[in-house]
């Protein structure tokens, strides 16, 4: 063979070896046209439509510890959310926005309500400038004014209480703090009329309800807020959720009367006080989800060592996103409690809820969405297990109960330690957890 036919011999081979690895490259499982397959099989998994009307979750979702974090786009921003029980109370949110957006407050309201929507610190002039020296010989003692709201201290939202000294004209100032007050009583009756948190600290919703019970406030028409309406499927959806429950009427109460009624419930509970502020004063939750928290633990009727659950969702730096993954830890608990068998006790091995039934059956609760996917993961997994295991007195196999998905190995590695595995594991309804049961 000559020099010539050996070079365009090699020159064929490369070529071909280069077609090679470029289409080996397309089909690896690492590039992006699997990598939406995934994106896409999540979503499938996760029940979750990919857009709604105002939003659109964006790819890729990643996995954090065992939470899935997913991109959810609104209004043009880009907000990471942990956790599918998370995302989908967001996209909840978003579909009461869409409802909010409806409402005739404009109609509704006053004279004010321009400079209040468009302006609320010059709307409130000396009150933001100057709180102390504003507020501090109100007769009926509203509460100062601290970073834009108002701390109530009579609780008697949305109107001036009568004064000490009887009839007296009310001044202005008067006046204009109790439109403030007024102004969280409305975001409140509004929220729950559109069936969400009203202490949601999502921006696009939390800055909408603001618009709107700014309306209202300003509009002297709060005994209107009894028959708010928000059109839509947000409006009609409350009637079934909310309304049918005492949960309505705990979120519409002012915050002091709301932490009140928490402390009183945990008291009953036996909960130490300490414990009892350590919670009521904690950031982890918003004072919404806390009542639901409340509530759960009052559903677990005779069950020991519900103190642990508070501290673990008390704890100082914990995020909302975690203190929500506790909520729904405890939502599923109290399912079980209720739907399928009574526990006598809960305890944490490893921050983990284990529940032993009456007949000494031990249950585990994660929260997460997925688990296994890491060696670190599987691993601790089976040293619970195991850890339980030793300390069962009961018959019959152990259980982990998985908000989400368990891999397939670490499935078969907890079949093989007498465990059985129920994935999408059920949360307990608000009627089942009602305040008042």
């Amino acid at each position: 063979m000559s020099t010539a036919q050996t070079v365009r011999v090699l020159l064929r081979c490369s070529l071909l070896l280069a077609i090679f690895i470029v289409v080996a490259i397309a089909s690896s499982p690492s590039h992006s046209a699997s990598s939406d397959l995934g994106f896409s099989q999540i979503l499938k998994e996760e029940g979750v439509a990919v857009r709604g009307s105002n939003y659109e979750i964006l790819p890729p979702v990643l996995r954090n510890g065992t939470l899935l974090q997913y991109s959810l786009r609104v209004q043009g921003k880009t907000y990471k959310v942990r956790g599918t029980a998370t995302l989908k109370k967001r996209i909840n949110e978003l579909q009461a926005l869409r409802g909010i957006e409806q409402m005739d407050t404009v109609s509704q309201a006053g004279e004010g309500v321009v400079s209040a929507v468009a302006k609320p610190l010059t709307f409130l002039g000396s009150l933001v400038t100057d709180p102390k020296e504003t507020l501090s010989s109100t007769a009926d003692g509203v509460g100062l004014l601290l970073n834009g709201t108002v701390n109530t201290i009579t609780g008697n939202s949305g109107a001036t209480a009568p004064s000490k000294g009887g009839a007296k004209k009310t001044s202005a100032v008067e006046s204009v703090a109790a439109a403030v007050v007024g102004r969280d009583k409305a975001r409140r009756y509004i929220a729950v009329a559109a069936n969400v948190d009203p202490y949601t600290t999502f921006p696009p919703l939390s800055d909408e309800l603001d618009k709107a019970a700014w309306a209202y406030a300003t509009s002297n028409r709060l005994t209107n807020l009894a028959t708010v309406f928000i059109p839509g499927g947000a409006g009609t959806a409350v009637s079934g959720v909310l309304a049918t429950t005492n949960f309505s009427e705990a979120l519409k109460a002012s915050p002091t009367v709301a932490d009140e009624k928490m402390r009183e419930m945990l008291g009953e509970m036996a909960v130490p006080q300490r414990t009892t502020q350590s919670f009521l004063s904690a950031t982890s939750m918003t004072r919404g989800e806390k009542i639901v928290f409340v509530a759960s633990l009052n559903a677990l009727k005779g069950v020991r060592g519900k103190a642990a659950l508070i501290d673990q969702a008390s704890r100082r730096g914990l995020s909302q996103e975690a203190g929500y993954y506790y909520l729904i830890g405890l939502m599923m608990i109290a399912d079980y409690h209720i739907d399928t068998e009574r526990l006598a006790s809960v305890e944490l091995v490893e921050g983990v809820a284990i529940g032993t039934t009456r007949t000494g059956r031990k249950v585990a609760f994660v929260a997460g969405d997925r688990i296994g996917w890491s060696v670190d993961q599987s691993t601790t997994t089976l040293n619970i297990a195991s850890r339980v295991n030793q300390s069962s007195s009961g018959t019959g196999a152990s259980e982990l109960r998985m908000f989400g998905l368990v891999h397939p190995t670490l499935k078969t590695e907890l079949g093989a330690l007498n465990w059985v595995i129920r994935e999408k594991a059920p949360v307990a309804t608000f009627k089942e957890i009602d305040i008042t049961s």
